[in-house]
């Protein structure tokens, strides 16, 4: 769902903030309304106010897997788009695990990862 300003909203979630602040001055500057968290929990509280169109989630974080996070975050907003990012998971795993969620590896280049979301969800307003 688009907010008031026709820009799509994108929650980017990684335990470190240097990661999770980059990735959302990436998506920001890609047209995105993008809000960025270092705690899993801190992104479930904040659906109860806004809907993501976008999560882009590390995998591995101390509180709560970026499976777990998607998994929750879809039950709530079921047209949410999902991007897992991890160092050291890979595709295989995922899919041993019985999930469809798209991954890149870290580290991620930008152009990559706007591709990769570009395929995810509908072109935002700029």
């Amino acid at each position: 769902m688009a907010n008031n300003n026709n820009k799509s909203t994108a929650f980017v979630v990684d335990d470190e903030p240097m990661i999770a602040s980059t990735l959302e001055l990436i998506l920001i500057s890609e047209g995105f309304d993008a809000r960025s968290f270092v705690d899993p929990l801190d992104v479930l509280s904040a659906t109860e106010f806004v809907r993501p169109d976008l999560l882009v989630t590390d995998f591995m974080m101390p509180s709560m897997s970026g499976i777990e996070l998607a998994i929750q975050v879809t039950k709530r907003c079921p047209d949410c788009k999902v991007l897992l990012i991890s160092g050291q998971i890979c595709r295989e795993d995922l899919n041993a695990l019985g999930y469809e969620f798209p991954l890149l590896r870290k580290p991620v280049h930008p152009h990559m990862l706007i591709e990769t979301i570009k395929g995810l969800v509908e072109p935002v307003a700029r």
